[in-house]
């Protein structure tokens, strides 16, 4: 579990976990001045130190950690958990309002790779080009416009159409 005090600690600093991962590059520059920050890269409660569970009292959340009411009973000092995107489907609201945990999330974190990815998917659904790299992946030989028909059957081209989201 290292451990992060930032420049010009001194004194008692709240313990902030990063439970599940090791990005933290965006809440870090805010944090490392005023807190002392764990990264757990954990996947379950199990793999988290004692010294983040009796000390930590918050925690910031990705997606790979399930909170559910046992597991946040081994936070002794918790007092607020940070889901690091939309969802909160990693962790029991309840049990964490019902044991004084308040729970935030960071709804705009990713709007800018969802959109991306949702413009990759529309793109992919026209050229069926997952299913041409899957072909290629395969070890099958795609060269001719006959194979690529077949393959990619269903192929749309883009050119003059007009796209619409609803």
């Amino acid at each position: 579990m290292p451990l992060s005090n930032g420049p010009g600690a001194s004194g008692a600093r709240p313990l902030v976990a990063l439970l599940d991962g090791r990005d933290c590059t965006i809440e870090m520059p805010i944090l490392k001045d005023m807190a002392t920050v764990a990264f757990c890269d954990a996947q379950s409660t199990s793999e988290i130190h004692e010294k983040v569970l009796n000390e930590a009292t918050a925690a910031l959340v990705w997606h790979a950690i399930t909170l559910k009411k046992e597991d946040l009973a081994k936070f002794k000092a918790l007092k607020l958990i940070v889901r690091i995107g939309s969802a909160y489907d990693n962790i029991d609201i309840k049990a964490a309002g019902d044991q004084g945990i308040a729970v935030s999330n960071i709804p705009s974190q990713y709007v800018e790779e969802m959109a991306d990815t949702t413009l990759s998917m529309i793109l992919n659904l026209y050229r069926r080009t997952a299913w041409l790299a899957q072909t290629v992946k395969e070890g099958k030989r795609v060269s001719t416009p006959e194979q690529i028909r077949e393959v990619a059957a269903g192929c749309a081209r883009i050119r003059n159409e007009t796209l619409g989201i609803v």
